[in-house]
Order: structure tokens, then C-alpha cells, then sequence
């Protein structure tokens, strides 16, 4: 799939980290590492992780989310995120997630992929 990239910039006491890619496998080890490392140096009161730029996510990359999420915790601030694609959004919110992340629910029927598309029958 390619490799994620990751962005951080300061907002007040707001760090955001921009996603840039899939969150999967083969991508995360090096992104969570940037992360976590970025939050044990700022210890942000809040981490804001944007999602905008990201494709596609596995379970692997939900695991990361929710790392990146308890250390955040652990040094006193809270992680929210935000502008998932709605497969991202979706997959968020079937984990059950979209709360802990600071999400709303997607509505039942939004479009998640192939959307409008008609297949040949």
C-alpha cells in the first residue's frame, strides 16, 4: 500500500500529527515510534491526530491509535481525532472507538466506499 508519513506541529497546547498514508503493518512501527516519542518530549495537553490523509487502516493500525492514546494519558492530556475518511470513520466506529476519540457515529447509512457505483449484473 505505501508508506505512512507523519507531521507534527504545535498549536498552543495543541500538537498535531498528520497522518500521510495507510496505517497497516508494514507502515506503523516507524509512525508510533515518531509519535510516541514526540509525546514523551512535548507532553501535550492535548494530541490531535489527523486522519485525512489516510487511505485505509488495519487492526494494526487501531492498536497504534489506541497507544498513541494511553500515552497521551499517561503524561496528562487526552487525544482526539479527527477528519478520518469514512472507511476510516467506519472501521472507527464499528471498534467502537469514535467516542473514546472524540468522533460521532457515522448515520447507518452513509457511504463508506464505492458509493454510487453500479455493478453489471
Amino acid at each position: 500500500m505505501g508508506d505512512a508519513m507523519v507531521r507534527t506541529h504545535r498549536s498552543g497546547d495543541v500538537l498535531v500529527v498528520e497522518v500521510l498514508g495507510p496505517l497497516e503493518a508494514a507502515t506503523v512501527g516507524a509512525l508510533r515510534s515518531v509519535v510516541i516519542d514526540t509525546i514523551d518530549a512535548q507532553r501535550p495537553s492535548v494530541l490531535t491526530v489527523d486522519l485525512r490523509r489516510v487511505p485505509f487502516m488495519d487492526s494494526i493500525g487501531i492498536g497504534t491509535l489506541v497507544a498513541i492514546n494511553n500515552k497521551t494519558r499517561d503524561v496528562g492530556g487526552r487525544m482526539e481525532v479527527r477528519s478520518p475518511s469514512p472507511f476510516v470513520h467506519r472501521l472507527l466506529q464499528v471498534t467502537g472507538l469514535t467516542e473514546l476519540f472524540g468522533l460521532p457515529d457515522l448515520p447507518v447509512d452513509a457511504p463508506v466506499s464505492g458509493a454510487g457505483m453500479i455493478l453489471p449484473s
